[in-house]
Parts: C-alpha cells; sequence; structure tokens
C-alpha cells in the first residue's frame, strides 16, 4: 500500500490543534440551514451564506487570507449549485452562473470582494430556485429535452436528438413539446438563440461571423435575416444600439 500524501499523524495533529484552540467546524445542521432556505426560495439563505464565509466558522483551507477566502466561496458555490439543480433549476443555467462567479473570484484583489461576490451569487441562486418553482411544471420527457437544449444549443439540434434522449416518438414529442412549453420546438431553439446572440451583441466584441458560427447557424448571412426578423434590427444595428446596455431590461 503506498504511502499517504497527508499521514494520518497530520490529521490527528490538527484535530488537536483546533482542540486546543476551542475551534469546532460548523455543524451539518447549521451547514444544512442556508441550503434548505435556498431549496425554499428565501432570501435569507444569503445573509445565512454571508455569515458562513466567516472562516472561523468554516475552517483554514490556506495559511494565506485571500486564497483561504477563495477558496471557501468556490466550496460554497459549487455546494450551492447543486442545490439549485435538486430545486429544479436546469443545470446547465446554473451550472454557467457558477462558472462565471467563479472565474470572477478568481481574479479578485480583497476578501470584501469575494464576500460581495457570495452574497450576490447567492441572490442569483435564489432567483432562480425563485423562477424556477413559479414556472410551468414540466413532464419528465420535457425537461430532459429543455436541459438537453441548454447544453447543446449551440450546435445543430432536431427534434430527432430529442426523440432520442427520451425515447418518445418524434411526432408525439412534437405534439408534448408545444402543449407543455407552448411554442413549437423549432420557434423555441430560435428565440434561446435570439436570446443568447442578444447578449453576445451587448456584452462581447466578438464578430457576427464567430456569433452566427458559435450558436448553429448555417452562415453569417443567415443569423443576419434571422436575428432581424426576429428584432427588427440587424446584429450591427442592436450592438450599435445597446451595447453594455442591462439586458434585463431589454425587449
Amino acid at each position: 500500500m503506498s504511502e499517504s500524501l497527508i499521514p494520518r499523524s497530520e490529521i490527528m495533529r490538527l484535530l488537536a490543534e483546533n482542540s486546543g484552540n476551542a475551534f469546532a467546524h460548523t455543524t451539518y445542521k447549521e451547514e444544512s440551514l442556508r441550503f434548505h432556505l435556498l431549496m425554499q426560495g428565501d432570501m435569507r439563505a444569503v445573509e445565512e451564506s454571508d455569515r458562513m464565509c466567516d472562516p472561523d466558522m468554516q475552517g483554514t483551507l490556506s495559511m494565506d487570507p485571500l486564497r483561504n477566502a477563495r477558496y471557501l466561496f468556490i466550496v460554497n458555490t459549487g455546494l450551492a449549485t447543486r442545490y439549485c439543480i435538486e430545486a429544479g433549476v436546469p443545470q446547465e443555467r446554473v451550472y454557467a452562473a457558477s462558472d462565471l462567479y467563479i472565474q470572477k473570484a478568481d481574479v479578485t484583489n480583497s476578501i470584501p470582494e469575494i464576500r460581495s461576490l457570495n452574497r450576490e451569487f447567492w441572490k442569483h441562486a435564489v432567483e432562480l430556485v425563485r423562477e424556477s418553482q413559479s414556472a410551468t411544471h414540466y413532464s419528465k420527457p420535457i425537461m430532459i429535452c429543455l436541459d438537453y437544449i441548454d447544453a447543446h444549443f449551440t450546435s445543430r439540434i432536431t427534434l430527432q436528438d430529442l426523440a432520442s434522449e427520451t425515447n418518445l416518438h418524434l411526432a408525439y414529442l412534437a405534439v408534448l413539446f408545444k402543449k407543455e412549453v407552448g411554442e413549437p420546438f423549432g420557434s423555441y431553439l430560435g428565440r434561446r438563440r435570439t436570446d443568447t446572440a442578444r447578449a453576445l451583441l451587448t456584452r462581447t466584441e466578438y464578430s457576427y461571423s464567430k456569433i452566427a458560427y458559435s450558436l448553429g447557424y448555417c452562415s453569417q448571412s443567415h443569423f443576419i435575416k434571422t436575428f432581424r426578423s426576429a428584432t427588427g434590427f440587424t446584429p450591427h444595428q442592436y450592438r450599435m444600439r445597446y451595447y453594455n446596455s442591462n439586458l434585463s431590461g431589454l425587449t
């Protein structure tokens, strides 16, 4: 048997040190409270999460205070992500938010910045749970379809792909999708791509051709035609008008 990288004696030493300093990690029950509040869509989860960011509550993951705060943020964000999924939030949506916040935390220069990021992420997570709870409750096959679209909508997706994922007949799935989602599959997919294109046009410097191909359009001209039909603007006009605007206020 190979020697452990961290010997048992080292773990016992830390236990003794913690005991001598009268330090004990938060209990499982205390840890669970913020996640219980999160799954209920309760904003008190934000305050509870902020409280749990105190290193005196969580222990030491690094001797460097800033790095320790960053590690705690990553752990707590990862756990919150999984509880959001348990609460019914589509996994790719919460994973995307989690990835972005962790990337931001990776380049922060102060502990207050990380604490602020933590509060912002948890508020966003609670809002995602609330949106999920207020949304229409879809059947299992349609949830599979929506998760699949979230994960692959930048690629070419067909209704046959979804039929294969759900093991349902193509015609039956088409009817079920429209009934539960409120629009045909093709319309839903096009709207998702348009919404993403809007975000890329207003938040990045990506070229129109890069946006077109990254969203699964067969050509830049097809992207421009489709985008104009959906928004009334060409991609260039839209970028010039809304660049760096608050997307939540756009229609």
